[in-house]
């Protein structure tokens, strides 16, 4: 039986793509979330809640870059 052996520094080439999809994502959620206030749609108690979750999630991907980043030395 052979074994396949993975290269040490494999799980940083994954952090970084994480760290990058994460990015993606809040800037997409962004982008919706302003589009829903600017069209009016939403109710002052519903931009209210929509702005604490932004920057809940924001403060969350902060605590998971940093995490990753911990982990994953600059190059």
């Amino acid at each position: 039986m052979s074994t396949t052996r993975i290269p040490a520094d494999s799980g940083q080439g994954l952090g970084k793509l994480v760290v990058a999809v994460l990015e993606i994502v809040r800037d997409l959620l962004e982008r919706q979330a302003l589009r829903r206030v600017d069209s009016g749609s939403l109710s002052a108690d519903e931009v209210e809640r929509l702005g604490n979750a932004l920057i809940a999630l924001d403060r969350q991907f902060a605590e998971l870059r940093a995490v990753l980043e911990e982990r994953i030395p600059a190059s």
